[in-house]
């Protein structure tokens, strides 16, 4: 059994661990023993706890770096909300009811993919059932504390392993042949996730290019681009982003998604994606609490 010391990541802005995690955005997190939640991150077995205004963490090595990128600690989160709330009073009322609500950015852009194209046209409980499911069928074992976890299989390893292990999971709706024919695009070159992240690579073309997927479309391409790629001027719409949405449209107004996120990107430039979290945690959380 592994049982690490317990390290402390200050925490200069509002921030509250719960509401974070709670916010269905990386489906990995769950709760641990003694306030503690455990989570992968890159590889690492990781638990954390907030403590005032720090993170206290355990893991076989230092996260400091990965964990202050994972929760966006380097933004300047005052400016941006901010730069939100001046452009909107209702999302200005959000961010003061919500003012610890982050973005989170993903290091495993691959991992975040297969999971949002299993949340397609699902909920958050069974996404993180599949996701799990997924990593201890073909990932590596983790363990920390008696806590007992998986590394998330990569491309190559879901490649390795045929289609037929994650056809045994059941996901449901050809899920498992949209996460393989996704890993044989990475394979032939057809997808490269880590150039999409690169900041010269523009939100439209990394769309355009998730898109180009079996099994990625309009709705799970901005939330990978948003989570993953540090494209933060996407905007994902979901039934609760349109439930958020509805007095912006008033009747006999019919607006599709796609007005929707015309009128946000025009209106929150490149933080929509922030805007976004806060319209769609508003509705979320009234019928799915932490």
């Amino acid at each position: 059994m592994s049982v690490c010391e317990i390290r402390r990541l200050p925490v200069r802005q509002p921030f509250d661990l719960r509401e974070v995690l709670c916010v269905a955005q990386d489906f990995r997190w769950r709760r641990w023993k003694d306030g503690w939640r455990s989570g992968v991150l890159c590889g690492n077995l990781v638990h954390l706890r907030q403590g005032g205004n720090y993170l206290e963490y355990r893991a076989a090595s230092d996260l400091d770096d990965l964990l202050t990128s994972y929760f966006r600690l380097d933004d300047d989160i005052e400016a941006i909300h901010d730069y939100i709330s001046s452009r909107d009073c209702k999302v200005a009322g959000l961010v003061k009811k919500y003012p610890h609500l982050r973005v989170l950015r993903q290091p495993d852009p691959w991992e975040c993919t297969v999971s949002y194209i299993c949340s397609a046209r699902s909920n958050v409980q069974k996404t993180r059932k599949d996701v799990e499911s997924i990593a201890r069928e073909l990932g590596g074992s983790l363990e920390l504390d008696g806590d007992k976890r998986h590394t998330f299989p990569t491309a190559e390893a879901v490649l390795k392993a045929g289609v037929s292990p994650l056809a045994e999971l059941k996901l449901g709706l050809q899920r498992h042949d949209k996460i393989f024919a996704a890993a044989e695009r990475i394979r032939d070159g057809e997808l490269d996730l880590s150039h999409l992240a690169q900041p010269d690579v523009g939100y439209a073309e990394a769309k355009r290019q998730l898109m180009r997927c079996y099994g990625i479309g309009r709705k799970v391409a901005p939330c990978i681009a948003l989570f993953a790629l540090d494209k933060i001027e996407a905007f994902p719409v979901d039934r609760w982003v349109r439930r958020a949405m509805k007095s912006y449209f008033p009747p006999p107004q019919q607006p599709t998604d796609k007005d929707r996120v015309t009128w946000a990107q025009d209106c929150f430039g490149e933080y929509a994606g922030y805007a976004n979290q806060f319209l769609f945690h508003d509705q979320w959380a009234q019928d799915s609490p932490c």
